[in-house]
């Protein structure tokens, strides 16, 4: 069970009836190795999900590949010419503070 407050506040919130569901999927991911029970990764499937239960198999299988490709698209965003990029959120912090003094 996820046992991070501000995580499963946000599930409650984005997937109300489906929160179980969410909670049971999420659950099986991080069961998967302790690199993918990160709060951060968690934080990151569930922003990019964005309310859509049917994107979280996709996010999950992504992120078992390489949980990079979850952080990049979840924390950065395009902001020049060619692979540029900013970060705009870091999900090491709570989904409150995650774009608060945002640092590369």
């Amino acid at each position: 069970m996820i046992n991070i407050p501000d995580i499963q506040e946000k599930i409650k919130a984005d997937f109300d009836a489906q929160a179980e569901e969410v909670f049971k999927l999420i659950n099986e991911f991080t069961a998967g190795g302790r690199h993918l029970n990160d709060p951060r990764i968690i934080r990151c499937i569930v922003f990019l999900a964005d309310r859509d239960i049917k994107k979280l198999p996709i996010l999950i299988d992504s992120a078992k590949t390489d949980t990079r490709d979850i952080i990049m698209w979840a924390e950065y965003i395009p902001s020049g010419p060619g692979d540029q990029t900013t970060r705009v959120r870091d999900f090491n912090k709570t989904f409150d503070q995650s774009e608060k003094d945002v640092r590369e």
